[in-house]
């Protein structure tokens, strides 16, 4: 596995042709890496997409994250995961994690006797409406958020399992690099790390389905709403 760097330099923006479709944010190719930053250490994949006037908010469906597997001594080495959507500050230098809600959690990943990259599923998440940070990337109307994966157990530190690495997404936006809570138990939050000199990918496969708040038919709806206010008070 590679060396884990951390970033110091200022880390670009790399947008991608945005989704106003369920899918906010995803895709991206694998590459032949996996990250596993070890036990009680939660890694974070900031994720961005194109907000319109008045979206704030990101009302989370549902996630799925890739996380590749290799076999050991001919058999899976089982783990189980956490997956996690925060929401995402920034005060004008740094990045942090805010709000953090637990969305998934499995004590297995399942055995197996052949290498795999295995899509693990939250199914439908309800009750997780998340803040966007709108402020860092205005310019660009992108809102941004977090999604973290925690390895959980007696194997949580073993690298045969590992968060797969990923080139620049297809739907939505995101810097090249990622945060952790807790890195060499820390007690904290630090973003951004990479995984080598960039651009070398540093991002984690993860795809979210989603509902910006307010939704654009809603917009249009209060609009109209706020005409047909004006002509009662009128009349």
């Amino acid at each position: 596995m590679k060396s884990l760097l951390f970033a110091t330099a200022t880390l670009a923006l790399v947008a991608t042709s945005a989704s106003n479709a369920a899918l906010v944010y995803g895709g991206g190719t694998e590459t032949g890496s996996r990250f596993n930053a070890g036990a009680g250490v939660i890694t974070y994949m900031n994720c961005f997409t194109a907000v319109g006037a008045g979206q704030t908010q990101l009302a989370v469906d549902s996630a799925i994250v890739g996380i590749r597997r290799l076999v050991a001594s001919g058999a899976l080495v089982d783990v189980g995961i956490k997956i996690y959507a925060a929401e995402m500050t920034y005060d004008g230098t740094n990045f942090g994690r805010g709000a953090n809600y637990e969305i998934y959690s499995s004590a297995s990943l399942g055995a197996g006797a052949a290498s795999v990259t295995q899509l693990v599923n939250t199914g439908a998440v309800s009750g997780v409406t998340l803040n966007l940070e709108t402020v860092s990337n205005a310019a660009a109307g992108l809102g941004g958020w977090w999604i973290g994966v925690e390895f959980t157990g007696a194997n949580a530190a073993n690298t045969a399992n590992g968060w797969r690495v990923v080139n620049t997404p297809t739907t939505g936006a995101s810097i090249n690099g990622f945060g952790m809570f807790n890195y060499q138990a820390s007690g904290a939050f630090q973003a951004f790390y990479t995984l080598g000199a960039s651009p070398t990918p540093s991002r984690m496969m993860v795809d979210v389905n989603g509902t910006l708040v307010p939704a654009p038919g809603a917009l249009a709806l209060l609009g109209v709403a706020g005409l047909v206010g004006g002509r009662r008070r009128r009349s």
